[in-house]
């Protein structure tokens, strides 16, 4: 019989490795012990049905035996003989509750044959420990319908599935012992009678093997009788026990004195004591939990005479339930966390910021599978200065043998240098100075590898069971949410470039004039704007600057803004003026089908003198940036916006001003100014702040910014970073003097 593979060989039927998502999904949510069973089964192989044609699931039990759960695919009278058997049979469903080891073994083996392992292990039964951490609750006893060579991929898949296996099984047993109150065979096991004298060995047979103590406590004399077990739960000898209930409350943990005393004031009232709380114990100092419970007595008149009752160490529960709520918030959190990252950015922040300090992780990198099959560098952590370097890494992994593994979804958990060395073998590779240990996680969907991430470690680091089962949930985790990305960045690529192909290619040149415009998209979301700028032609060839902002982010929004930017360009061929444009571009979108409106502004300015006209239609008043670096917004009057009112006769003003020598004139939408929880008022009043100059402070000039400067200067906060919702449009507008002069 064989226990374990041999590290390192593939054999020619066990090439395939990693855990099918579908398949583990369905072990986790398994209602009962037979689904789960059926669902071990199932995942040994998701592509066949018929990979394991017999399964048995026990569990361990406190009192040194374990009993069957479920079994599939063997006759009920073979059963009999199986249901109940001692941890000391040797039978290797016991053999791997006592050892903790996996075995693997052909028909009539058995663990007295004293066979050696062979080399690799060829096997029609896999024997599993179903462990939590370092308790092993119980075995899963498998028979493969066919023979076959294990490898260590094949042996790490046997141990993740185990693991989840026990996982899930811990959790319904769980949730009977809280349906009938205490620890209970299923239905239908058939129990070994104990073969004891009386009832009372009995019960001190089960107080034994659970680690029960009992004690009786007397209150007139305050003595206190403990038995063995309760003297070696405080860590002090039977003999040395002096009996005082002072010795007891001397043990107790001071945070949780008060904690006792209430629950002892309490079993005054009820007859019942209940607690749970912390001790200090004598021999070696740790910390343990205990859990007591008692019933008072009481005399013939009523009175509390004493209480008996019984205490057991539940620290390694306790901590085998910390442990799983930190495995279930973790895999909740990470969850949440990936569902509210949208893009592959966001991907990529998200596991910098929450996954790599939970994995305990140093650096971190992802790459993206790319279509001619290479792997592209998605972002990292911690490599500051070494970009070019994963980039490269990313390029000449392709073809290394080590990456075969990935290639098949089998993660590699690496604890050191030297085995990183001895499984890569590729001295371009060599590590960094100062990393030591990796996760390298396959990135795996239904379509198969999308990429890989690779978690660093600055010091060596042992991977666990655990670790490895919850590295192997990330990677499903994290492939799925950057399958959603890389659909949701092309999806807003392609968005993103329609609005730009409704916004003008170019702008004529303008006399007397210098232009400049510039258009931000919003960061967040699939939504696109309706702001949009332009040139219109006029009468005597003058050129009017166009802006406005279609409400809402929709692509619905953008259409619209595409169709009034067409029909204000046909009527001003026409040579309409700007009030005439303005209130034909109202009719046009009242005639639309929509129930959306716009703001829009419209200026003429005559480079010669400077004459400035400008309408608008509930649009932000225009800045003017004077020689002087002073800033002055117009004021301006305005109509309503477009598309509110259906009459097409509404006047809109048409307000005219001057535009001094070497002013700029400055047109907005509101997405420059507007931020949450900041007043429009005060948004506005920032612009006018980030617009202005101090003459001389500039450029060491005296003059004025150049355009390019100035529009960093004013869109840069706006859009900093990844979070502005709103699309922004600036025009900016410069007359300068006339040549010659």
């Amino acid at each position: 019989m064989g226990v374990g593979p041999a590290d390192g060989h593939r054999g020619p039927e066990g090439g395939r490795s990693g855990l099918d998502e579908h398949a583990v999904a369905r072990l986790l949510s398994s209602a009962d012990a037979e689904s789960l069973l059926a669902a071990l089964m199932a995942a040994v192989d998701p592509g066949r049905g018929d990979a394991v044609d017999m399964g048995l699931l026990y569990r361990a039990d406190d009192d040194g035996m374990i009993r069957l759960v479920a079994a599939e695919g063997l006759d009920e009278r073979v059963l009999d003989q199986y249901r109940v058997m001692s941890l000391d049979a040797g039978l290797p469903a016991a053999q791997v509750v006592r050892e903790h080891e996996a075995v693997y073994a052909l028909p009539g083996e058995s663990e007295e044959s004293g066979q050696p392992a062979p080399e690799t292990a060829a096997a029609e039964f896999a024997v599993l420990p179903l462990l939590i951490g370092t308790r092993c609750i119980g075995s899963a006893v498998l028979k493969l319908s066919r023979r076959e060579t294990l490898d260590t991929a094949r042996h790490r898949d046997f141990l993740a599935l185990a693991a989840l296996c026990a996982y899930r099984l811990d959790q319904l047993l769980d949730l009977e012992r809280q349906a009938t109150g205490g620890t209970k065979p299923q239905a239908g096991t058939r129990l070994l009678p104990f073969r004891t004298r009386d009832r009372a060995g009995m019960l001190e047979m089960a107080m034994a093997n659970a680690g029960i103590g009992s004690f009786d406590w007397d209150f007139p004399s305050g003595r206190l009788v403990w038995d063995e077990r309760i003297c070696r739960l405080f860590g002090i000898a039977p003999a040395e026990f002096d009996g005082r209930v002072e010795t007891f409350y001397a043990a107790l943990h001071p945070d949780d004195r008060a904690t006792v005393d209430q629950a002892l004031e309490e079993s005054l009232r009820t007859g019942r004591y209940v607690v749970h709380y912390r001790i200090v114990r004598r021999d070696d100092r740790a910390v343990r939990w205990i859990d007591a419970e008692s019933r008072v007595v009481y005399t013939p008149g009523g009175e509390p005479r004493g209480m008996v009752g019984v205490a057991r160490d539940s620290t390694e529960e306790r901590a085998r339930e910390y442990e799983r709520q930190a495995r279930k918030d973790f895999v909740l959190g990470i969850t949440r966390a990936f569902t509210a990252a949208s893009s592959s950015e966001d991907i990529v922040s998200t596991m910098a910021d929450t996954v790599l300090p939970a994995f305990g992780g140093q650096r971190m990198a992802i790459f993206l599978k790319s279509e001619d099959g290479g792997m592209r560098l998605l972002g990292s952590r911690g490599f500051d200065g070494h970009q070019d370097r994963l980039r490269w890494i990313g390029e000449i992994g392709v073809d290394n043998p080590y990456l075969a593994p990935l290639l098949d979804g089998e993660p590699m958990f690496i604890s050191s240098r030297e085995e990183f060395m001895e499984r890569v073998g590729d001295p371009r590779l060599t590590p960094l100075p100062g990393l030591h240990a990796w996760a390298v996680l396959p990135l795996a969907t239904a379509d198969g590898l999308v990429g890989v991430c690779v978690i660093v470690y600055e010091h060596p680091h042992t991977f666990s069971a655990d670790d490895q089962v919850l590295g192997a949930g990330l990677s499903g985790i994290l492939a799925q949410s950057l399958a959603r990305a890389r659909l949701f960045d092309e999806r807003r690529a392609h968005l993103t470039e329609l609005q730009d192909l409704m916004l003008p290619r170019r702008l004529p040149r303008l006399p007397g004039l210098d232009v400049l415009v510039r258009y931000r998209p919003g960061s967040d979301g699939l939504d696109v704007g309706g702001d949009w700028y332009d040139a219109l032609p006029m009468p005597d060839g003058r050129i009017a600057m166009v802006i406005g902002d279609v409400q809402g982010h929709s692509a619905r929004a953008a259409a619209v803004m595409g169709q009034l930017r067409i029909a204000m360009q046909a009527h001003a061929t026409e040579g309409h003026e700007l009030a005439s444009l303005m209130s034909r571009a109202n009719r046009t979108l009242c005639d639309l089908d929509t129930d959306l409106f716009a703001t829009c502004a419209i200026v003429d300015i005559t480079a010669a003198d400077g004459t400035l006209r400008v309408v608008r239609a509930g649009h932000p008043p225009p800045m003017v940036l004077g020689p002087d670096g002073r800033v002055v917004a117009l004021d301006v009057p305005g109509g309503v916006p477009l598309g509110i009112f259906p009459c097409a006769g509404r006047d809109y003003p048409v307000t005219e001003v001057n535009l001094p020598e070497g002013a700029t004139l400055l047109l907005y939408t509101d997405g420059l100014v507007e931020e949450p929880g900041v007043d429009y008022d005060d948004g506005v009043a920032r612009l006018a702040g980030r617009l202005g100059y101090r003459p001389g402070a500039a450029d060491g000039s005296g003059g004025p910014p150049d355009l390019e400067a100035l529009a960093e200067r004013v869109l840069a906060p706006a859009v900093a970073g990844s979070g502005h919702d709103d699309d922004v449009a600036v025009v900016l507008v410069r007359r300068h003097p006339p040549a010659g002069r």
